[in-house]
């Protein structure tokens, strides 16, 4: 349902004027529903809870679904392939398919069900999460980023309070690498030699809200991206994410005319031909994080590496690309 107001006098904080203008829906889910970009004051994204809001100002926006009263994350142990774990952190190889947290269909058997078990906690509320947050949002206990359900590779978590703050302030300060691979469609936009740097806002669409684009007063997003290789009309390539907006590979490879095979939200084709002429179902992303360097909470500097999941590897060998 989509609501429009318009502003009669001067009404203070976005945010405090939306509780009150909806009391039914909680002050953390409006929140959360503007830091996603999907407020919108005058036709642009607000972004910000505090926005001022003004006599004579538009306000637009979808009403956010609510979760259940008695929604509970309940701990289910899964036997996920590691890539480093201790008393403070948990790193594992996310595989394709897995949904990180409760939503909508998927009320169970996700990552963070399995990071409960392995922490030993018990029946927490799911009232205050978000699935459409960026990587930079909180989402308890220990999320400091995501990946989509498609989506493999890399994703740390923490372990107790002291190393979620720890790995937060690493995300705000960016200093988290993150190394994608990704094959796309290939584009004269596309550096032959070296890499390219894409700077360009990210904010969600206005009318397709499953999607998000390009925006002037977007939030700010860079990618660097270097191909690794050509073949058959496609570029394996890697990516390396300065921020952490939602979609923002898919966003900006798109941005070039080298949306990722099996990406058809952003203009992705399903289906490829293959060296040997038959035709190679693609369907979803070709995404895989794959390189993730950060500090432990110690101190220490962790480099992990996650390895290629078989379905992009069996799709690099049917379009010859040499395996990274």
């Amino acid at each position: 349902m989509v609501i429009k107001l318009e502003i009669n006098e001067n009404s203070g904080r976005l945010d405090r004027f939306l509780v009150m203008a909806r009391p039914e829906i909680p002050r953390s889910r409006w929140e959360s529903w503007i830091r996603a970009g999907k407020v919108f004051v005058n036709s642009v994204p607000a972004f910000k809870n505090g926005q001022i809001l003004k006599a004579g100002d538009v306000l637009e926006t979808e009403l956010p679904d609510l979760p259940p009263p008695a929604a509970r994350l309940t701990p289910e142990p899964m036997d996920l392939p590691t890539l480093f774990e201790d008393d403070r952190l948990w790193i594992i190889n996310k595989p394709v398919g897995l949904v990180v947290h409760p939503g909508t269909g998927h009320p169970s058997g996700t990552v963070l069900n399995a990071l409960l078990a392995r922490i030993g906690v018990t029946n927490r509320s799911t009232e205050n999460t978000d699935g459409e947050d960026d990587e930079e949002t909180m989402i308890w206990p220990g999320l400091v980023h995501r990946l989509d359900k498609f989506t493999s590779g890399c994703m740390a978590m923490a372990k107790d309070e002291e190393a979620k703050t720890c790995l937060q302030d690493q995300f705000k300060a960016r200093t988290v690498a993150k190394t994608y691979l990704a094959i796309a469609r290939q584009s004269r936009k596309l550096p032959e030699i070296g890499s390219l740097l894409i700077d360009a806002p990210i904010a969600r669409h206005r009318l397709d809200r499953t999607k998000m684009t390009i925006q002037p007063k977007g939030r700010p997003a860079q990618t660097r991206v270097k191909v690794l290789g050509k073949s058959k009309g496609l570029a394996l390539m890697s990516c390396d994410l300065l921020t952490g907006r939602t979609h923002q590979i898919r966003v900006h490879m798109a941005s070039l005319g080298a949306p990722l095979l099996g990406d058809p939200l952003y203009g992705g084709s399903t289906a490829w031909q293959g060296l040997d002429g038959g035709i190679v179902e693609c369907p979803h992303p070709a995404l895989h994080a794959w390189k993730l360097t950060l500090d432990h909470p110690s101190g220490k500097r962790l480099n992990v590496t996650a390895e290629i999941p078989e379905a992009l590897a069996n799709y690099l060998s049917a379009f010859g690309f040499a395996r990274p």
